[in-house]
C-alpha cells in the first residue's frame, strides 16, 4: 500500500483564497522581523494563539514581549506552503521557514496554521510551530522536529 503524499490529500484553495493567505504568511516575516506590532491585526485575528498547549503565546504583548527576548534576532523566511480548505471561510497551511543567522548559519522549521476568514480579510487564528532537529551546538539549543506528513495528514483528514 502507497501512503498519499499530504498534498495528494489537501482540499483545493481558490485561487483567490490562496493568494490573500500566501499574503498574510509573507506579511508575518514583515510584521514580526521589523517589530512593527501596530500591524498584528493585519496577520492576526485579536484571539490569536501562538503555539498550542500550556506554552501557548496569545495576545499581542505577550508576542511582542516574547519576540523581544531573542537576541539576536535572525529574520526568517516562509516557504513551500501547502494549502487545504477546511471550509468556506477556514484554511490550514504548513509551511517550512529558513534562519539565516549572522555568522550565515542556518536553522529552519515548521508552522502548521489555521487561517480564518474575517471582516478585514483573511488572518492567522492559530499557529503552531516546530523547530527543525539541531545539535546541542546550535545558538538556539537543541531541537528535535516534531511536525510531519503523518502529523499534517492528521490535520487535513
Amino acid at each position: 500500500m502507497t501512503a498519499q503524499s499530504p498534498s495528494a490529500v489537501a482540499a483545493q484553495v481558490p485561487a483567490a483564497d490562496a493568494a490573500e493567505v500566501l499574503d498574510v504568511l509573507a506579511r508575518y516575516g514583515q510584521v514580526i522581523d521589523n517589530r512593527d506590532w501596530d500591524h498584528l491585526r493585519k496577520v492576526f485575528t485579536e484571539d490569536f494563539s501562538f503555539g498550542t498547549g500550556p506554552n501557548a503565546v496569545r495576545g499581542d504583548e505577550a508576542l511582542a514581549r516574547v519576540i523581544n527576548t531573542v537576541q539576536p534576532y535572525h529574520p526568517h523566511y516562509t516557504t513551500d506552503t501547502v494549502l487545504h480548505r477546511v471550509d468556506a471561510d477556514t484554511i490550514t497551511s504548513w509551511s517550512k521557514f529558513l534562519l539565516v543567522r549572522t555568522d550565515g548559519t542556518t536553522a529552519s522549521g515548521d508552522y502548521i496554521d489555521t487561517i480564518v476568514r474575517t471582516a478585514d480579510g483573511w488572518r492567522i487564528r492559530v499557529r503552531d510551530v516546530s523547530r527543525g532537529s539541531r545539535p546541542p551546538s546550535d545558538p538556539g539549543g537543541a531541537s528535535t522536529r516534531t511536525f510531519s506528513s503523518e502529523r499534517w495528514l492528521s490535520v487535513v483528514s
